[in-house]
């Protein structure tokens, strides 16, 4: 099992609170992206067909998820939600290590998601305006330890749990084109940022008074 995002974050000091406060929410504006390219990629176990609306029968409202992913060996779709806070309330929704730490998350959408996970004829899913049919909910986590994994899946009705700590470990593994230049655009882009703020200002022109 990957520690790959762990070792990243992982606090050495207490001077280095602030630098994963800044790294998380750095990381946080395009970590869905990396899900996106890992469901991508043919060695995946699951596709990535889009975002999925549920309505339930308590309403006209619907709620969209993150993903829709098709299990490449089954053909089966599952509805699928993303929750990777990483530095928020001292790292304690970062690693899953059991179930209760889901009821962090209240909010309508997740409740919808949670409902997903043992389908009834209460919910329907849409997909690009159509209705689908679909076989359960898989979770997505920052980083998942085995057993958290297990209790999520028996507890929820979960059909898997992934974190995105295995993902952008597989990524690496596989040499994926696609994660490394997603990588180091972003990394080019920081490194543009700092050394513009480094660099020193323009000296004004002499007044003529």
């Amino acid at each position: 099992m990957s520690e790959r995002l762990r070792n990243i974050f992982r606090l050495r000091s207490p001077a280095d609170s602030e630098r994963a406060k800044f790294l998380s929410r750095a990381f946080g504006i395009f970590s869905e992206q990396i899900v996106s390219i890992w469901s991508g990629d043919e060695r995946s176990p699951y596709e990535n067909l889009g975002r999925p609306t549920i309505k339930t029968a308590e309403g006209d409202r619907g709620y969209t998820l993150d993903f829709a992913l098709r299990e490449r060996a089954s053909g089966r779709v599952y509805v699928s939600e993303m929750k990777c806070e990483i530095e928020f309330q001292n790292f304690k929704f970062f690693v899953l290590e059991r179930a209760s730490q889901l009821e962090h998350h209240k909010k309508p959408a997740f409740e919808a998601f949670l409902g997903a996970a043992r389908p009834t004829v209460h919910q329907t899913t849409f997909l690009k305006g159509k209705s689908i049919d679909t076989d359960g909910a898989i979770l997505i986590w920052g980083a998942v330890a085995p057993e958290g994994r297990d209790e999520a899946i028996k507890t929820k009705g979960f059909h898997d749990v992934l974190s995105v700590e295995q993902i952008c470990a597989d990524l690496a593994s596989w040499k994926c084109v696609r994660y490394a230049e997603l990588i180091g655009r972003r990394q080019k882009w920081c490194n543009e940022l700092f050394a513009g703020l480094l660099e020193a200002a323009p000296v004004d022109a002499p007044s003529s008074d």
